[in-house]
């Protein structure tokens, strides 16, 4: 007899504001890689559920970010007001409420470097039969993150805000990245038994662990290896330090596929580009949006590609600047 895989859907958070961005522009919108950060979001909840599954909880100038969201045909429920993460997913949770979803994943449209695989991992272990699982890490300097306090039996027990820890708990080296997934039966009645009483005054998602605690009901935690996947970007710093991070990726993941990529630090490769084999790619090089380069090609330093198309083996001089319109 065959069985029916549960169905998952996701839920984006990117209703705020942003204010340490110093900017008119929502934080999901400004740009990583050559387009808005929730678009990056989008492409992980993506290859969880499918598109009418998923939905972005939009809150300031939520007009515009509702363009991205209709663009990549996802749902979009507004938020307002904003009265934290509780709050907006349980507006999530209302949107989604005609879609026969059996689990949910949060996700955050300011965390755009997380791995499919990462994903993965956590929602394996709603599949393994925890009521919710979290992603941590474990840091050096946990600084304003939450902590992740877990039981004897190593579950996490509750998940505490830094603003609302006592000392032992600031002492406490895990830390909660604000990635969830949950099985939607035992999440609903957590939600709706939420109480604002914290240092912000908000419903807190966090506060959904001890609540399904107290019901007897196992909260996992998924420690990741690489705590640069829960990267965060609160300002235009942390902008620029999670494109170095992706652009990282792409350029060794190109060498490991065969490019030649002579000074990684100074190659900027759009993640959409199509680079063949024993392509060579000299110093200072940046290719933007839908390129293909053909096998076997040269670019030459300093060259800027848009949107470019480059022959198999074709040479491009130095100093060129390229582009496909």
């Amino acid at each position: 007899m065959s069985t029916i895989e549960p169905r998952w859907a996701v839920a984006i958070l990117a209703a705020g504001q942003g204010t340490r961005m110093h900017s008119d522009l929502p934080k999901v919108l400004h740009h990583l890689a050559g387009r808005p950060l929730l678009d990056h979001v989008i492409d992980l909840a993506l290859g969880i559920a499918r598109p009418h599954d998923i939905v972005v909880v939009i809150g300031h100038r939520a007009e515009a970010v509702s363009n991205v969201a209709r663009e990549r045909g996802v749902g979009e429920v507004l938020q307002q007001p904003q009265l934290g993460t509780g709050d907006a997913l349980r507006v999530a949770l209302e949107g989604l409420k005609d879609r026969p979803t059996d689990r949910v994943l949060v996700l955050s449209g300011d965390v755009p470097l997380l791995r499919r695989e990462t994903l993965e991992l956590l929602t394996s272990a709603v599949a393994d039969g925890a009521a919710a699982a979290l992603l941590s890490a474990e840091l050096d300097d946990p600084g304003t993150y939450g902590r992740v306090v877990r039981d004897a039996g190593g579950m996490v027990g509750a998940v505490v805000e830094a603003r609302d820890a006592d000392a032992d708990q600031l002492a406490i080296r895990e830390v909660n990245a604000g990635v969830y997934a949950f099985d939607r039966g035992p999440l609903s009645a957590a939600l709706a038994g939420l109480g604002t009483d914290n240092a912000q005054n908000e419903y807190y998602l966090t506060d959904v662990a001890a609540a399904l605690r107290a019901r007897g009901l196992p909260v996992a935690a998924v420690r990741l290896d690489d705590p640069e996947e829960m990267q965060g970007v609160n300002t235009r710093a942390d902008l620029a330090r999670a494109g170095r991070v992706l652009n990282r990726r792409v350029v060794e993941g190109l060498m490991e596929a065969g490019v030649s990529v002579r000074d990684p630090s100074t190659t900027w490769i759009d993640p959409r580009a199509v680079v063949g084999r024993e392509v060579v790619i000299e110093p200072g090089v940046v290719v933007r949006g839908f390129c293909h380069i053909g096998d076997g090609a040269s670019i030459g330093a300093n060259c800027v590609l848009e949107d470019a198309a480059v022959g198999t083996g074709e040479v491009v001089p130095s100093l060129t600047y390229l582009t496909g319109e």
